[in-house]
């Protein structure tokens, strides 16, 4: 009996011994089936001279450091890469991979952003020409195929929400707030001359002038009999933009840069409100019908309350990513998980 106890713990451990043996030769020397299986779908860890950053484990290199200074200059129209401005996308790069590795251990509690990243590729594949040619363009840009690129953009618009998740509370803007800042700024928000215009647009470019001019002035007796405005502008302008909405232009302003400035909408020779006038321009002719002219003054609260809750919003969400960002590489500094200048 005890021969045979002896005999199986022998067996055992021979089987247990080419086992390792088998298993330190595959993953030290061999590299066969067993290291392909654990390693063989990641990239091979660069040389210690290609690094010039660690980021919680994670590699940066040179190679990804030239990329984004490259990409930053053809942007910025800049040739000539300087130190400080080196180390600045350093730190982008930095803050790049650590958003993405917060993403990446915070994902069961994101938004599921695959099919809208399926939506995005489709719809820039569909302007590529063909699929052939979308394929070319992902391989010039360092994808290896469609589904790489897919995967890439899941994760990005994943870290879009994982930032929005983290700022949006520092990003709130009250009545009162809005309010403050409007008697602030009250006498700085000069409003100019403006009306309420509408159109039916007819083209004469290519056209026979006095043709264009007829069916105007015949459009314009129409309007005077009483045919509706919106109805006519609807099935006869040829605005694209104006013309599903009844001809309406919107309230139009007394600025320099303001649409069809050769119209007489302000002014001495201005259109009368409520009367339609047939007026040619440069484009084709316009049967006009314009509302009051409101006189110059100062912009009321409701005109710009929007435009301030915007700015406000919009100044402290640049605050609260700057302050997302600036943390988490402290952390990371502080718990040595960070490190630049790597040799």
């Amino acid at each position: 009996m005890k021969l045979s106890s002896l005999k199986y713990s022998t067996i055992k451990l021979l089987v247990f011994g080419s086992v390792l043996l088998y298993l330190g030769i595959d993953l030290f020397a061999w590299h066969g089936p067993v290291w392909h299986a654990m390693y063989g779908d990641r990239p091979p860890a660069p040389e210690p001279e290609e690094l010039v950053a660690v980021v919680y484990g994670e590699p940066l290199t040179k190679a990804q450091l030239d990329r984004h200074e490259a990409e930053q200059n053809a942007l910025a129209g800049r040739a000539t890469p300087e130190a400080a401005r080196r180390a600045s996308m350093l730190m982008d790069l930095v803050r790049g991979k650590l958003l993405h590795i917060r993403t990446r251990y915070n994902d069961t509690r994101l938004p599921d952003c695959r099919a809208a990243a399926e939506a995005e590729v489709e719809r820039l594949a569909a302007r590529a020409g063909s699929p052939a040619e979308f394929e070319a363009q992902l391989r010039a840009q360092g994808y290896a195929s469609r589904a790489d690129y897919t995967d890439k953009l899941e994760v990005t618009l994943q870290s879009v929400a994982l930032l929005e998740q983290a700022i949006a509370p520092h990003c709130q803007v009250t009545e009162a707030e809005v309010e403050r800042v409007y008697e602030q700024l009250k006498h700085e928000l000069p409003a100019p001359a403006r009306r309420q215009v509408s159109h039916i647009f007819l083209e004469t470019l290519h056209q026979d002038p006095a043709a264009i001019e007829k069916q105007a002035q015949d459009i314009l007796t129409r309007v005077q009999n009483g045919e509706d405005f919106a109805t006519l502008a609807r099935e006869l302008s040829q605005d694209l933009h104006s013309a599903p909405l009844g001809g309406e232009l919107g309230v139009v302003e007394d600025v320099a840069e303001r649409p069809l400035r050769e119209l007489p909408l302000f002014g001495e020779g201005a259109i009368p409100a409520g009367v339609p006038c047939a007026v040619q321009s440069k484009w084709g002719w316009h049967i006009l019908l314009a509302g009051e002219i409101t006189p110059a003054g100062k912009r009321s609260a409701d005109e710009v309350r929007e435009s301030i809750r915007s700015a406000i919003e919009s100044t402290r969400r640049e605050q609260a990513v700057n302050a997302w960002f600036k943390g988490a590489v402290r952390e990371g500094f502080i718990k040595k998980r960070i490190q630049t200048d790597v040799k």
